[in-house]
């Protein structure tokens, strides 16, 4: 029987283990050491962050250190440990720092160090306004070199993704490597498919890092977009990709070999570089060595390298130019010809290019010579336009499209005038008499108009397309929907909301929120962006990002005599910089992004109300209510609450009846209660949707009417509000307000628990379990029950204990 030995360990403590002596300086941390242990991203369950007090030499007090703490299956645990031993001299690997396990169980976990930018995908989200190619270029070369050590070693990343790849203090670090793929299409994909080459999974070789690596090198050139993230959201944008759409993705990537598009401005040399490492064939890429010579040949980028790429597109010094000021227009026209260009694709295309600065001469020059921009480009109409034209006229009743932003009445004005048959128009007098009735139009008319403004009147922004024009109507309604459900949603519904509006307006939250981004005047909706981070709405959740422009709404200063003559884009500004500080407050509320602190959230909302806002004053009643942040005293809670309705509130509305209902600062009255929420209810308000139908059901305020509530948690479910789908599974599976039926109820918790409801993921969870409305299945019945437990369901904990002793 060999020696009991010591281990090392970096808290002065030693325990008893029996290990082979390669693993005897390995430091073993005892788990109770550990503090504040979170989770870093609920996507990624077996990582998280935690604090340790180490002991440095010469000081008094302990040093905190913060550490990441990876649960390792046992099965992997000597192999995990192996190879990050042997790379952890190489700076561009997560330091290991030791292991440790949890007592009294059989969880292992590893001790790394701590990458405190997070992964690629968030560091070049977060700060790719900053970034210039210099940056960017840097940020290639040390992913390629961390490869070139792991490939160098005989190791495979193998999962090598711009969220596995991590961020400490702009330096790159390498994690999860030499993990294979799964080899089955038929087995969930745990990776991105963008990154995997499906071709060759079953050689899984140093040629699949390889494509991943180019996908990277595109990824860090498109400022952290996801790869093909527009083609794996489905039209609404508002669940996972479906299988189709996965389906559909890897068949375009490898029978089409379908490629990410590039954007203007990249370096033709590294387009070169990442295009290699996409080749078909996996013999035909460069290995790791050759990307980093490739890359170190690439020095630094200067300005003129971004011109080299527009100058191949738009060819600005082409001798054409420097002919006389007669043939100038000549020979440009030639060249748009011989060229096979489209002049007004070319010149919508320069305006929109974010650094036109150095080329707005050629822009001038194509509008003074209009004809450049003409449907022919070169030439009269011929006597077939004409034709075609007046058989598209004639025969098709071709009209020209109306511009977003016509008042209506004015819009069914000249369109009575365009109608087929002459005797269905009206006559002048009818004509005189119907624009006469337009007197004045009304502000949000004027709004409409002014996007011309926002879009042209502005000194930041001089030229804008009509397309641009038409984006900032989307966003200006859709920002003019997110003011309005700030007094008529609660805080839970207005993602709802929100998501409700894209899908509805078949919106794609993806551009849309990209569009926001991009916008060079956005200063007016950072608010807005900022919601969209928060809820995962066109991206993943960003906490980070939301505090950032939550930040800037709420700190943006302006010099407000650009914007005084447009008191429409004041009154924006205005309302999103008090939003901003609203949703500042809510993240010091509820702890996220930021440390929790509700006094500070409390004296942030108090002082916006002082100002006038009816949703801060609402916020201020709700910590009054609860007692956050200062000290618990329901009798001010409904003063606030009430004081806030009165000047139009919904959401307070609601919350005056609940404290009617429940006699809470105030006697309690359940008829006056109801009939408040009620209002509320026909206001649009979810919560109270929900809840007129919970009166109804259970006779609170009013007499129970078991269809009546049923009609109510419909109208609600169906807006997307996660109780009342719940509710209406209730009511299907028990047959109240309406006949029984199982395969529905199921349909309606399982939305409901889709929308991270717990009770109904406990429902799904059972009616998988015992085959009710649904097939048995038990693995997706331990998913569902998981899913309700980690949502402190106890419900579903005491199932899954039935299961287990079953087994």
């Amino acid at each position: 029987m060999s020696q009991s030995k010591k281990r090392k360990t970096n808290n002065n403590i030693t325990v008893n283990n029996n290990s082979r002596t390669e693993y005897d300086d390995i430091p073993f941390y005892h788990y109770s050491k550990f503090e504040n242990v979170k989770m870093i991203n609920k996507n990624v369950k077996n990582v998280y962050k935690a604090h340790i007090k180490k002991i440095v030499s010469q000081q008094e007090k302990p040093v905190v250190e913060v550490v990441a703490l990876k649960y390792i299956s046992l099965n992997n645990f000597i192999n995990e440990v192996k190879r990050h031993r042997k790379l952890e001299i190489n700076d561009s690997i997560l330091k290991f720092y030791g292991i440790t396990n949890q007592e009294n169980t059989n969880n292992y976990l590893i001790v790394l160090e701590y990458a405190n930018n997070g992964s690629l995908r968030q560091y070049l989200r977060t700060n790719f306004q900053k970034f210039d190619w210099n940056i960017k270029l840097n940020l290639a070369k040390q992913i390629a070199n961390a490869l070139m050590n792991l490939h160098d070693n005989n190791i495979i990343h193998g999962k090598l993704t711009s969220d596995s790849i991590l961020v400490h203090n702009g330096t790159i670090k390498l994690n999860d490597f030499g993990l294979k793929y799964l080899k089955s299409l038929s087995v969930t994909i745990t990776i991105p498919i963008q990154y995997t080459d499906f071709r060759y999974l079953e050689l899984f070789n140093k040629s699949l890092d390889i494509y991943s690596l180019g996908i990277i090198l595109w990824e860090i050139s498109n400022d952290g977009i996801f790869p093909f993230e527009e083609e794996l959201i489905t039209k609404s944008s508002l669940s996972s990709p479906t299988n189709n759409n996965i389906i559909d993705l890897i068949n375009d990537i490898i029978i089409k070999l379908k490629r990410e598009k590039s954007i203007p401005g990249i370096p033709p040399k590294y387009k070169e570089i990442y295009t290699d490492c996409l080749k078909r064939h996996g013999n035909s890429r460069p290995d790791i060595f050759e990307v980093v010579n490739d890359l170190s040949e690439i020095n630094t980028i200067s300005e003129a390298n971004n011109l080299e790429k527009s100058n191949e597109e738009i060819q600005f010094n082409h001798p054409s130019i420097n002919s006389s000021q007669e043939m100038r227009p000549i020979t440009i026209k030639n060249y748009v010809r011989e060229h096979n260009l489209n002049s007004v694709k070319i010149l919508h295309k320069m305006i929109r290019y974010s650094s036109n600065y150095w080329f707005t001469s050629l822009i001038g020059f194509f509008y003074q010579y209009e004809e450049l921009i003409t449907k022919s480009s070169l030439s009269s109409p011929t006597n077939n336009n004409i034709i075609d034209l007046i058989n598209d006229i004639i025969i098709k009743l071709k009209r020209e499209k109306s511009i977003p932003g016509i008042p209506p009445k004015y819009k069914e004005i000249y369109t009575d005038c365009l109608k087929r048959h002459g005797n269905s128009r009206p006559d002048i007098f009818e004509v005189v008499n119907d624009l006469s009735e337009i007197n004045t139009i009304s502000e949000a008319n004027n709004l409409e108009k002014s996007n011309e403004e926002i879009q042209f009147n502005h000194p930041s922004i001089n030229s804008v397309t009509k397309t641009n024009n038409y984006n900032i109507i989307i966003i200006k309604k859709l920002f003019e929907f997110f003011i309005n459900i700030f007094k008529i949603q609660s805080q839970e519904m207005r993602p709802i909301t929100i998501k409700n509006y894209v899908r509805e307006h078949n919106l794609n939250s993806v551009k849309i929120l990209h569009k926001m981004i991009r916008y060079s005047s956005n200063y007016w909706f950072t608010s807005l962006i900022g919601f969209f981070y928060q809820y995962g709405i066109g991206t993943v959740i960003d906490n980070q990002m939301a505090f950032k422009f939550f930040n800037l709404a709420a700190n943006e200063r302006l010099y407000m005599k650009n914007i005084s003559s447009n008191l429409s884009l004041r009154k924006f500004y205005d309302i999103n910089k008090k939003i901003g500080i609203i949703l500042i407050a809510y993240m010091y509320f509820d702890g996220i992004g930021v440390k929790k602190d509700p006094k500070k959230s409390f004296q942030i909302c108090s002082k916006v109300a002082d100002e006038g806002s009816t949703t801060a004053l609402n916020s201020m009643a709700y910590c009054y209510y609860n007692g956050l942040g200062v000290e618990k005293n329901e009798e001010k809670a409904f003063e606030l609450y009430l004081k806030s309705t009165k000047k139009g509130n919904i959401v307070a509305q609601y919350n005056v009846g609940d404290c009617y209902k429940y006699g809470t600062g105030i006697a309690k009255d359940e008829v006056k209660g109801f009939q408040l929420q009620l209002k509320s209810a026909l206001a649009g308000n979810l919560d109270a949707t929900n809840n007129t139908g919970y009166c109804y059901q259970n006779g609170i305020g009013v007499d129970i009417d078991k269809k009546e509530a049923f009609k109510w948690y419909f109208k609600d479910a169906e807006k997307g509000d996660p109780m009342a789908q719940d509710n209406l599974g209730y009511c299907y599976e028990n047959g109240e307000g309406i006949e029984e039926d199982r395969i529905k109820a199921f349909e309606w918790y399982k939305k409901s628990a889709e929308n991270k409801y717990a009770n109904s993921q406990y429902m799904v969870g059972k009616y998988f379990y015992e085959g009710r409305g649904t097939g048995k299945d038990i693995v997706k019945a331990i998913y569902w029950l998981n899913e309700a437990k980690e949502n402190r369901n106890i419900n579903a904990s005491r199932l899954l204990d039935e299961i287990s002793l079953d087994d």
